[in-house]
This record gives structure tokens, sequence and C-alpha cells, in this order.
């Protein structure tokens, strides 16, 4: 079975699963079936003659392409996360509040010759994820629907990595603290500052070390023939506290 594509024009790109009927663009008809004996860098017309690239389904396109249910992380506070935490290819990461999946999914594919244990209570948030799961391929993730605390309460293993996105993420600290390997990190998300201070202080109080709290801003640039500038928007999504078990 031929995996997904991507169809490209410029800023505008369209995932394609099943390679059979009609794709309707505002730029014509692409009929799917010439996909099937094209390969990746090749284009494809639509009935107008437009032309679209034909790309592979990579990392880059989850966020463009995964259906969403919850709010997802953004890349740049993924990409923070990944990179504060010491994020290795073989950790043992227990993520909860898997949402859409998106943060799970960057994480299992950094993490290819480990594990994601990923637990959200809302069954139809697990659904898309699941479907997101299987649509970039990804088979390292353990996809579990129920309370976090109450999950993490059945596991013996100690994990590198706990990732918080949920409601209830300062009563679940102590319980991060146990299940944690020595030098392992937690990293919580929050859309509210008052919510991230919380975190922080309770991380304290039960003596996680290296702590940190910070915002990640987005700045895109409008690139023009007379001159660069900042565009009018700027992308703030939510506070990260970040601390290490010693």
């Amino acid at each position: 079975m031929r995996p997904p594509v991507v169809l490209n024009r410029g800023r505008l790109s369209y995932l394609i699963e099943k390679f059979e009927g009609e794709l309707h663009t505002h730029h014509g008809v692409i009929k799917l079936e010439e996909l099937r004996d094209k390969k990746i860098g090749d284009t494809v017309k639509t009935h107008l003659g437009v032309e679209f690239k034909i790309m592979p389904f990579k990392l880059s396109e989850f966020f463009k392409h995964f259906k969403r249910g919850a709010t997802p992380i953004m890349p740049k506070d993924i990409g923070a996360i990944i990179a504060y935490t010491s994020l290795s290819p073989d950790s043992l990461i227990f993520d909860a509040g898997t949402g859409s999946g998106m943060l799970a999914a960057y994480l299992a594919y950094f993490n290819k010759f480990g594990e994601v244990v990923t637990v959200e209570k809302r069954k139809e948030f697990a659904m898309i994820a699941r479907r997101n799961f299987k649509l970039a391929g990804l088979r390292n993730i353990h996809q579990i629907i129920g309370d976090a605390l109450f999950v993490a309460d059945g596991f013996k293993a100690e994990f590198d990595l706990v990732v918080l996105d949920m409601k209830d993420d300062v009563p679940f600290i102590p319980k991060a603290r146990q299940i944690l390997k020595t030098g392992g990190y937690i990293a919580v998300y929050n859309p509210y500052m008052e919510a991230a201070r919380n975190v922080y202080e309770e991380l304290r109080k039960n003596d996680f070390r290296e702590l940190e709290a910070f915002e990640i801003l987005k700045i895109d640039l409008d690139i023009k023939r007379v001159g660069t500038r900042a565009s009018t928007y700027i992308w703030h999504t939510g506070y990260i506290v970040i601390g290490r078990k010693y």
C-alpha cells in the first residue's frame, strides 16, 4: 500500500491518502489515479493545466495536515521541549493529555528506538489522535484512554521524560517524580501564566531541580523588495515549565 503524499503549490498543500477519485481545488480538478504511476518529485496537473508538486508526507507536514480536536501545541514549543529535556532516540516517555496527538507524534518520531505512552481521558480526542498516528505511520506509541493519574499508578517502569498538557497538572507532579528516572525531566505546558507559576512552585516543593519557565514567541518576517520587517502576527501560544529529577 502506497504511503500518503502531499501535493504542494506554494503555501497551498493537500494531503493524499487514497489514490482514487478526484481532488477538487481552486486551480482545477486532479484525477488521483494519475498519482499511482508517479514518483516523489514529479508533478501532476489539474484539468486547467495548473501543476502541483508531489512531495513526501514528512514531520514538517504533521502540523499542517493532522486532524484536530483539542488545540495542539505549536511546533516551536514542541521543539523547545525536545531540546530542553535532552530527548534521546531510545527514551521511555509518558505523555499526559494526548489531545490531537501532535506532541506525542513529534516525540515518537524523534524517539524511534524508544516508546511513548500517551494518555487521554476524552475518547473523542483519543480517536482523532489514533487516526493521526496511523496516518504518520508511527508504531512506537501506546495509546491509553483514561485518567492519567490512575494510569500512572499501574506503571513500574521508570520514564526518561514526563510531559503534561492537561488541566490537573499540579496534582500529577508528585506522581511524575515517582515514575521518573533519576536525571529524567518533566515538561509542563500551560496556556496561562498563573497556571505555569503554580506548576513551577509545585515542582520546587517536590525537589525538582534545574527549573525553567519560559514562553517561545514566533514572529514572522514580511520580506519585500523594499525591505524586511516583522509582520503583524506574533505567535504566542503558551508557557513551558521544565524540571529535572535529582
